[in-house]
């Protein structure tokens, strides 16, 4: 996992939910409905999603108090994938048609062509198969509750595991979550949970700042050693 194994990144979000109406056995009863369903061996399925232990991966919490680090509280976010590359299923099926007597020029130099109803029959029957056959890749991700600010931390900056877990926390909790960045890190949230009037009309106010300037006149009266750089 990332945080035992050294360096991670982090996405934050801010709850805009009290944290008295968060409370630390309603969020372990949510959790508990949306464990991750595993994909097993001769498993169909392509894809699963959901809620897991944070080191083992397994679809459950035995003790989550065991997982409480001070104010924090650390799960884990499990995603199973079966996937057939599109290459090799197309060799495959190309096959199989052969195999059938499909596609096949006869005696008089005839293809024998193979109806859309067939052919994705045969298509969705293969792909099962295959998919019976195919070990499941498996994605662990870290996420730390801050159960005294109702801030989250994700172990994860890419915006497909961020666009999976706003989902699946969505369906979850039904709370309102905004992903903190440099556009919403001035809100002043707490002001916000008390029901107190926010201005951001400073916020909407920005403007870019020129780094060195642009007016032509200015830097055609000077050597090129004398005009001011940018100091980053």
């Amino acid at each position: 996992m990332s945080i035992a194994s050294g360096s991670f990144a982090i996405k934050r979000f801010q709850i805009l939910t009290p944290t008295k109406d968060t409370p630390f056995s309603w969020i372990v009863e949510q959790i508990k409905k949306s464990f991750i369903t595993p994909i097993g061996l001769d498993d169909t399925r392509e894809e699963s999603i959901g809620f897991c232990h944070p080191f083992t991966g397994e679809a459950r919490i035995d003790d989550p108090f065991s997982l409480i680090y001070e104010n924090s509280f650390l799960f884990g976010i499990r995603a199973d994938k079966k996937k057939i590359p599109a290459t090799f299923m197309k060799l495959q099926l190309r096959a199989a048609f052969e195999a059938l007597g499909h596609e096949k020029e006869d005696e008089h130099g005839t293809v024998r062509r193979v109806g859309k109803k067939v052919r994705e029959s045969i298509k969705d029957r293969l792909k099962e198969e295959l998919l019976k056959s195919s070990l499941p890749s498996v994605r662990l991700i870290e996420v730390i509750w801050q159960l005294d600010t109702n801030q989250i931390w994700l172990t994860s900056a890419s915006s497909s595991v961020i666009s999976e877990f706003e989902k699946l926390f969505q369906e979850t909790f039904s709370l309102p979550l905004v992903l903190l960045n440099p556009g919403t890190l001035s809100v002043d949230f707490e002001r916000l949970h008390l029901g107190l009037k926010v201005n951001i009309q400073p916020l909407l106010d920005v403007s870019p700042v020129s780094l060195a300037t642009a007016d032509p006149n200015v830097n055609a009266n000077k050597n090129s050693s004398d005009v001011d750089s940018p100091v980053f």
